[in-house]
């Protein structure tokens, strides 16, 4: 966890608990909390309270929360030994449950390093053209407005359910666990793509394993891919890259896909 970690959330802290104040920028088109936001938050006040830095954050979705509605998040260590440190997070609005949170987190030496896979060869940032889906209005205040995303000019012709895109965070670099977390709540995606159906979809879950969690000012690759769909439910996982190759973190998720759009709050009437 870093300054810019807490300062581009708004993380509050006031005697020891923390909390998320809910604004426009921190919730989805739709209007209410956007799923990234959510862990990244989830992510950063357990790193708070561990001390340590998180390799892994499993997150189950079971509520909404909207714009202007403050958003506790209660942390309680479950195990605290030499060299490693487990958590719940219970992420809450009032009594109302929202979303909760299982942190592992480890202080141990770096030590060797070695990842079995490797990253796609697409174009650089720089030669793909902007990456938009069909309900992202740049007239809205959205977390989309907090991303810049890219991918090849003929993604839409490659592997049916695998997408790859760049993205990054201008002000808010993507490395640290709290920012992975933001960018990688993107399978839905890859699901919908792969389906032919750009419907929305609604998270159930989504995890985050933490290979480099060191901060990193740049673009990162998000090697999105479907994984299989059934009963409205699609599950897909998500490597994030650096581009020198290096493996930043592996997301994996679960969402109901939509068999009708959704619509979207004041969008602006095509015309």
């Amino acid at each position: 966890m870093t300054a810019s970690d807490v300062a581009f959330l708004g993380l509050d802290e006031i005697d020891g608990r923390h909390s998320l104040f809910i604004q426009k920028r921190h919730c989805t088109p739709f209007g209410f909390l956007y799923g990234g936001s959510g862990v990244a938050a989830c992510a950063a006040a357990a790193e708070l309270v561990a001390g340590r830095p998180l390799v892994w954050i499993t997150t189950q979705y079971v509520g909404q929360a909207a714009p202007d509605e403050r958003l506790e998040l209660d942390v309680e260590v479950l195990v605290h030994a030499r060299s490693t440190t487990q958590t719940i997070v219970r992420a809450h609005v009032g009594d109302r449950l929202v979303l909760h949170a299982t942190t592992a987190h480890t202080d141990r030496p770096v030590g060797d390093e070695a990842w079995w896979d490797a990253m796609p060869d697409v174009p650089a940032p720089d030669d793909c053209p902007p990456f938009a889906l069909t309900f992202d209005h740049h007239g809205d205040e959205s977390f989309f407005r907090s991303l810049d995303r890219r991918a090849p000019a003929d993604w839409a012709e490659r592997t049916p359910g695998r997408i790859a895109i760049w993205a990054r965070v201008p002000g808010w670099g993507i490395g640290t666990p709290a920012s992975q977390a933001f960018v990688a709540d993107v399978v839905p995606v890859a699901v919908m793509t792969g389906l032919g159906r750009m419907t929305g979809a609604t998270s159930l879950d989504n995890t985050l394993r933490v290979v480099h969690g060191e901060p990193y000012d740049g673009w990162v690759l998000l090697d999105v891919e479907a994984q299989g769909y059934r009963r409205a439910i699609g599950h897909g996982q998500v490597r994030l890259w650096r581009p020198d190759g290096v493996l930043l973190g592996i997301g994996s998720q679960s969402c109901i896909v939509r068999s009708v759009p959704r619509v979207i709050p004041d969008a602006p009437v095509p015309g």
